[in-house]
């Protein structure tokens, strides 16, 4: 199992939370790109803008099983398990609920605010890329993310 920590907004940080919530609601991840590269297991990494190489991860490194942090505004939201494969769709549905073309299932393992339930004692976690493969076990998300899956039983 990998350790990922990511964001779940368009370039609109004004909806960063709805977002990222209706996205964990309705049992999603995903991401997009300002100019799109089509389905990224069709694509070379080195295709990619490199600002974005990380994006091409998410489809290939990524695997079900995997912890994902969920952060937004700079600090963790939720903790969640891969449960699907890599998908892509042309254009999102509004019928889908989601923003992103990039996307995976994933199941809810937690809320961080039903974890640390005193937003005095929240652990800000900055992040200026929208997902990140974790390889420090001693970084402060690896460590968060080892605290928490005893919690929720995984």
């Amino acid at each position: 199992m990998k350790f990922w920590r990511m964001q779940l907004h368009p370039s609109d940080s004004a909806q960063s939370v709805s977002h990222t919530m209706k996205s964990l609601g309705l049992g999603y991840i995903g991401l997009d790109f300002a100019d799109p590269p089509g389905d990224l297991t069709d694509v070379d990494r080195e295709n990619i803008p490199v600002a974005q190489r990380d994006y091409w991860e998410f489809a290939h490194t990524m695997s079900e099983g995997d912890a994902v942090l969920v952060i937004a505004h700079h600090y963790p939201c939720a903790l969640v398990r891969v449960t699907g494969k890599y998908n892509y769709i042309r254009a999102p549905h509004q019928e889908l609920g989601v923003w992103f073309r990039h996307f995976r299932r994933i199941d809810v393992l937690g809320y961080y605010a039903d974890f640390v339930t005193n937003p005095a004692k929240w652990e800000q976690t900055k992040m200026t890329d929208t997902i990140s493969v974790l390889h420090t076990p001693t970084s402060k998300s690896y460590t968060l993310i080892k605290r928490w899956l005893p919690e929720v039983g995984a």
